[in-house]
């Protein structure tokens, strides 16, 4: 469950994280008012949305300005209002689809020396909490890390309910701050790591970090996400309302029993069993690749079921290869699999190459069912070879299939076979 960054800035304050005085807005006679209220300008008009990169977004209606807009002017604060309140915006981390902005947020604009990153977070490996820092925020903080890895300092933080003040003054030497600078920022790890712990977060990242010229530290932004497993012994967070505003697949996903998560890369992955969906994931990490989602798909005899779960993958346009991963056993079995491809394809055709990996329960005879289709799809007998093979063909350039001729083939087969309503 994520929160905006303007509820993400009222826990902050709770907690004695240094925040600059702000307030969210609805509409933008409200957003005036509080321009006004906050005294005299600059201001920083922000839209709340659940995902990152606002200030590099646009919307569909003005795509040069994206979601983080600065005013000197009553009026300009007005308008930057208006203009997002209603509108879509769309950033690198929304997809092609955007978020509808339902607010916006209100701050002082401030000058600052320096911007940092940092944020914390429970590591897949240890379970632990760990703490990233670079000393280079605010926007393409990816890019910089990706292009100067040795810039991000990682630091465990163990599992307990308080870490000591070295541990912060260590990190923000590292970070080349001065000794001033150095205590506050052990001082805000530590109340940010409480705020972890006490809250039930998975994920708690100020980006920028400011560093104003009297060696100040200040928040200046903010994103939090409370672990949905916890939210049972968290009723004040889960009363927030704030939980990500799920698309159309992850809705489709609960309806229909499915675990999907969507992802930012262009490899869709198509599994059955949660352990074996993860793996995928890893084995296209591994390569370099870009997973596109995560999709586990239990245990089912329902043909009609898999075919939802195909669709689900398959709607999602910045697919550019499915890596279909399955291990037949109990009531799962491949030609169910099967079957459900060759009815979903009938349903929407494919156009992008498909990567099979079947094994177990009745899998020769799921390959023979898709070979026999004319679908464009690349067998392999393991995982590794398969995401290789699907990570290099999501890099290749489109080729244009023949599309009617396998969805008459795939019919005609259907009929043949005896598959006509099931």
């Amino acid at each position: 469950m994520y929160l905006f960054e303007y509820q993400a800035k009222d826990l902050m304050r709770q907690w004695g994280i240094p925040v600059l005085p702000g307030s969210v807005a609805i509409t933008e006679v409200q957003a005036r008012e509080v321009a006004q209220e906050l005294g005299h300008g600059p201001w920083v008009v922000k839209a709340q949305i659940y995902a990152g990169g606002r200030a590099q977004g646009s919307f569909n209606d003005a795509p040069r300005s994206g979601g983080i807009r600065f005013s000197d002017s009553l009026d300009g604060v007005h308008y930057a209002a208006a203009s997002m309140l209603g509108a879509t915006l769309v950033t690198p981390q929304t997809g092609t689809a955007g978020q509808c902005v339902r607010a916006v947020y209100i701050e002082p604009q401030v000058n600052t020396q320096r911007e940092l990153f940092v944020a914390l977070l429970v590591d897949g490996e240890s379970g632990e909490i760990v703490c990233l820092a670079t000393p280079c925020g605010g926007e393409n903080i990816e890019e910089q890390v990706r292009d100067a890895p040795q810039s991000l300092i990682k630091t465990p933080l163990g599992s307990g309910l308080e870490i000591a003040e070295q541990v912060g003054v260590r990190i923000g030497s590292a970070l080349g701050l001065e000794q001033a600078s150095c205590t506050m920022f052990a001082d805000i790890l530590q109340r940010m790591y409480q705020l972890f712990v006490t809250h039930d977060l998975s994920l708690i990242e100020i980006n920028p970090l400011g560093i104003e010229e009297n060696g100040r530290l200040i928040a200046l932004d903010g994103r939090m996400a409370v672990d949905n497993n916890a939210l049972f012994r968290q009723p004040k967070m889960a009363s927030l309302g704030s939980r990500v505003e799920t698309d159309a697949r992850e809705e489709s996903a609960s309806r229909y029993g499915f675990n999907y998560i969507r992802l930012d890369g262009n490899v869709g992955t198509f599994s059955s069993g949660a352990g074996l969906a993860m793996a995928t994931l890893d084995a296209v990490v591994d390569l370099d690749g870009k997973p596109a989602n995560f999709l586990d798909v239990p245990p089912v005899l329902e043909v009609s079921r898999v075919k939802q779960a195909f669709l689900l993958a398959l709607t999602d346009s910045r697919i550019r290869c499915l890596l279909l991963n399955v291990f037949g056993a109990g009531i799962m079995r491949c030609d169910t699999i099967a079957d459900g491809l060759l009815l979903a394809h009938l349903e929407k055709p494919i156009t992008v190459d498909i990567v099979a990996r079947l094994a177990g329960t009745n899998a020769q005879l799921a390959i023979s069912r898709l070979e026999r289709s004319g679908l464009p799809i690349h067998f392999s007998s393991d995982l590794a070879s398969a995401a290789k093979a699907a990570v290099e063909l999501a890099a290749t350039p489109d080729r244009p299939k023949s599309r009617g001729v396998i969805t008459g083939r795939i019919g005609r087969w259907l009929n043949s076979s005896g598959h006509r309503g099931r």
